[in-house]
């Protein structure tokens, strides 16, 4: 009799354990399972009106997931999107919002194209390249000559700002050279003399001022001292 009675718990036991990788796989896990039991749940509701306010309590379940986010347009339409999801598209009921198409969400996003600028001016920006294909447009004349000397100052700044320390003159008219290949020219060298990067001051080292309070604690000791030997006399 024994026997048999824990024969039937064991076959009970068997029955009610389920595990994980035994369940259907969750198409939003950060739902929880009890979200994709409700949302099937309504697939078997044949009433469309039952049905709609069937969904709108889980929809009210599926925000308890957000209880931070703040009640939007933008949340709501995102909560009826993945129920949308999690049903396979299947839920027909009387939304707010249009249904989303099926496999949007799935597609995958268009591949990002990184610019295949040369890196040997890369210290010099992007700006400054784009200024030199825009003044190999230009005639010559001095329109033009104004704009190589506007580039031309450009570029030393912004190599000064890099390597933070003065720079050849004779290196900026080689990179121009290079950068438009040959086609921009500096006729005035002088232009560049112009060209220099604010000095920073440093601040006055912390040691100064701790030295200096040290100094002026060393006086009011010694005052508040000499007012004490005053009124002992001397002693």
């Amino acid at each position: 009799m024994a026997t048999s009675r824990h024969k039937d718990v064991e076959k009970v036991e068997k029955e009610e354990i389920q595990y994980n990788t035994d369940r259907p796989l969750m198409i939003i896990p950060e739902y929880g399972r009890h979200v994709q039991k409700m949302a099937e749940h309504l697939l078997t509701i044949k009433n469309r009106e039952e049905r709609t306010r069937a969904t709108q309590v889980v929809i009210q379940t599926m925000t308890q997931v957000h209880p931070y986010a703040k009640d939007s347009e933008e949340l709501r339409r995102k909560l009826w999107d993945h129920l949308y999801i999690i049903t396979n598209y299947k839920l027909d009921v009387d939304s707010p919002y249009p249904k989303p198409e099926e496999g949007v969400f799935e597609a995958k996003p268009t591949r990002l194209h990184y610019p295949t600028s040369s890196t040997k001016f890369m210290h010099y920006g992007k700006l400054i390249p784009e200024l030199i294909k825009k003044a190999i447009e230009y005639k010559e004349g001095p329109e033009r000559d104004a704009l190589v000397e506007s580039i031309a100052m450009l570029m030393k700044k912004a190599y000064m700002t890099w390597n933070k320390s003065s720079v050849n003159d004779a290196t900026i008219i080689k990179d121009l050279g290079g950068m438009s290949q040959g086609k921009l020219e500096l006729k005035d060298v002088s232009k560049l003399n112009n060209v220099s990067m604010p000095v920073v001051v440093a601040p006055q080292a912390r040691q100064n001022n701790f030295g200096r309070n040290n100094n002026n604690k060393r006086n009011k000791n010694k005052n508040r001292n000499m007012r004490k030997k005053g009124r002992n006399g001397g002693f």
